[in-house]
């Protein structure tokens, strides 16, 4: 049994489209990634301004309750960074895996890329040893005696 020609380029054009939605993928998810970096990034420094701020406030503070004040405005900070952690570790991690499916695509294609050529080259040598027994017909046919 022979793989046809055809039957082998579509497997490959549909795996290119694969691979093609699985970089779109990995693309999205990339910037999502990024974009969650930043937001960190944000976060970090608008603790870090926080964290100043309250020296100058536990500088003053005379009171429990103005202790309390002084942590209760950091904490919030701290859980926005708690947060923003968390959401960049799940961009991160649906990079990653976006990152594997590509490959497993990218693996895919070359593969159908290499079947693609050895039916083209099967084809080949097949339509060569063709041409060769159509050559060594003509010339080991009988000449009419002039």
């Amino acid at each position: 049994m022979t793989i046809k020609p055809r039957v082998v380029r579509a497997l490959k054009d549909a795996r290119a489209r694969l691979r093609d939605v699985a970089a779109a993928a990995h693309s999205t998810a990339s910037a999502h990634s990024d974009r969650s970096a930043r937001e960190l990034a944000g976060e970090h420094e608008s603790l870090a301004s926080a964290l100043d701020a309250a020296v100058d406030d536990l500088a003053s503070a005379r009171t429990v309750h103005d202790l309390d004040q002084v942590a209760a405005a950091t904490s919030e900070y701290r859980m926005s960074l708690a947060e923003a952690m968390q959401r960049h570790a799940e961009a991160a991690a649906a990079t990653e895996t976006a990152a594997d499916h590509l490959r497993v695509r990218t693996r895919q294609l070359r593969t159908a890329e290499r079947l693609v050529d050895r039916v083209e080259e099967h084809r080949a040598k097949r339509e060569a040893r063709a041409e060769q027994h159509r050559a060594d017909d003509l010339a080991g046919r009988r000449r009419p005696c002039e």
